[in-house]
């Protein structure tokens, strides 16, 4: 063997025993733990935040939060996934998303179910 592949087969194996010295491979590590997040929305706080500017007054023909029903009529008419694609998508005034761009259709049924129930 030349000189030269000697000192690249020392350096490699130097390298190969630092590297095996800096792992932590026999320590234990604790285990991971379930964090719980809250829900995305808090549905008062979203409501007065993007759906009440409309529907507590009943601007252009919203219906109005708490008139049960104005609420039950579309609900029957619809039902929650109809109601719920009608803001995704925007309906006459309403802007895609109902002004709730973080909100999921989860979040959007649970704002339809505050706003229907009598206030």
């Amino acid at each position: 063997m030349t000189a030269r592949r000697v000192r690249c087969i020392n350096g490699a194996l130097f390298l190969l025993v630092g590297l095996a010295a800096c792992s932590d491979a026999g320590s234990e590590r604790p285990p991971l733990s379930v964090v719980e997040t809250p829900p995305v929305v808090e549905v008062p706080t979203q409501y007065a935040s993007s759906c009440g500017a409309c529907h507590s007054v009943g601007v252009a023909g919203a219906p109005k939060t708490g008139d049960a029903n104005a609420w039950a009529a579309r609900l029957e008419a619809k039902g929650m996934d109809g109601l719920v694609a009608s803001v995704r998508n925007g309906l006459n005034a309403m802007p895609p998303g109902g002004l709730c761009n973080s909100c999921s259709d989860e979040d959007h049924a649970s704002l339809i179910e505050y706003m229907a129930a009598a206030q």
